[in-house]
């Protein structure tokens, strides 16, 4: 099977010959698109040949001009709505079309989409719940058309070519705030920006954070996989839930300790995972971004590919 047959026949629960994985790390280079980032994710691509490759970019959201940030209530209506297609997005929209083009095997590509909780965040200096609770309606104003920008990118990015988005939810945890707030301010965002991919075949939930709520990111529509830090203390493990949901799980390895443990601990993860799961609607990952190399050995990063092909 290929990787793209595999990914498929796991998101359908079909057999596949062997589990699927995948894994990433932020490249973190400069400029964070273009030749230099196709070239980067091909090497990569190469040398772990994971059946699912999730681009890790790491392109700032463009702020409007004069506003480097905000720092008043004010300034949230002067958050413009990008059209998806030109400036950081559309140097992103051409590095995926590099890399798609660069491949030499057919496996899915999908693009990073960081979700409108993340991007408020590093637009106010990590202020948006303040904000919220001084004047809610004036910060919405900022928030949808966040909103609107991301859906924008995420219809470019699949009419483009890519075979789905993999949608960074940050902020739907008790790590963030509790779960009616999320629901109250930010899941409608989540649901709009998937909606704008609706019709791609490979579409990652990557529900961030420690301490879940997993109903809420459940409850939306227009995704094919989710995936989280399934062995975070405070979040459900891979057993628990496979009882709330039958969709296809991506997750299985400590992200947090990938770098530093041994390529056997890796190993014995994933055949844990692989056991749980009974390699069935399961796509073997870490639960987030791993340590850039150095930080994580060579021999860690392949100890993946070798469990699933042992």
């Amino acid at each position: 099977m290929t990787g793209r047959e595999r990914v498929l026949a796991a998101i359908s629960g079909r057999p596949v010959d062997r589990v699927p994985y995948s894994l990433w790390y932020h490249f973190r280079l400069t400029p964070p698109a273009g030749e230099n980032m196709a070239q980067a994710e091909l090497e990569f691509f190469r040398r772990l040949r994971p059946d699912l490759l999730k681009v890790m970019h790491d392109i700032p959201y463009e702020m409007p001009a004069g506003l480097p940030q905000v720092e008043v209530v004010d300034d949230w209506a002067r958050m413009p709505v990008l059209d998806g297609k030109s400036g950081n997005f559309g140097a992103q929209l051409k590095t995926v079309q590099q890399i798609k083009a660069g491949l030499d095997e057919d496996v899915p590509v999908i693009d990073t989409v960081f979700n409108v909780f993340s991007i408020a965040q590093k637009a106010c200096g990590h202020r948006v719940m303040g904000f919220l609770g001084t004047d809610p309606e004036k910060v919405h104003i900022g928030l949808r058309n966040i909103a609107q920008s991301l859906a924008n990118y995420a219809r470019e990015l699949t009419a483009g070519g890519a075979d789905g988005i993999y949608l960074a939810i940050a902020g739907a945890a008790l790590d963030s705030m509790p779960a009616e707030e999320y629901r109250m301010h930010f899941l409608a965002y989540d649901q709009h920006i998937l909606d704008a991919a609706a019709g791609a075949a490979v579409n990652v939930a990557h529900h961030h954070g420690k301490g879940i709520y997993p109903e809420l990111v459940l409850s939306l529509k227009g995704y094919q996989i989710y995936s989280w830090s399934c062995r975070l203390a405070g979040n459900p493990d891979l057993r628990e839930m496979r009882l709330k949901t039958q969709m296809c799980l991506m997750s299985g390895v400590d992200e947090t300790s990938f770098g530093t443990c041994t390529p056997e601990d890796i190993v014995t993860q994933a055949k844990e995972a692989i056991s749980v799961t009974h390699g069935r609607s399961f796509i073997l990952a870490p639960g987030c971004a791993v340590p850039t190399p150095p930080e994580t050995p060579e021999e860690n990063l392949q100890a993946l590919r070798t469990a699933v092909n042992g």
